[in-house]
């Protein structure tokens, strides 16, 4: 099982800050199967279509009026 912790997320962020795409996108993916093994689908999910961009292609909820 895998398991998310303060050094994986430590990683992915000096990954990007670095600017070293492949382990950016390697700990990435390791999360969202993290959560996905833990039954967590929908952050799964989430994580999924941050990495592919789908995510620009859902619908938009903005609280303030503004159009987006």
């Amino acid at each position: 099982m895998k398991v998310i912790n303060a050094t994986t997320i430590g990683i992915l962020i000096s990954a990007h800050m670095e600017g070293d795409e492949v382990k950016f996108l390697s700990y990435a993916n390791f999360i969202a199967e993290a959560y996905e093994e833990a039954g967590e689908e929908r952050s799964a999910r989430i994580i999924r279509k941050r990495i592919d961009g789908s995510y620009k292609n859902e619908p938009q909820v903005c609280l303030d009026g503004t159009e987006l």
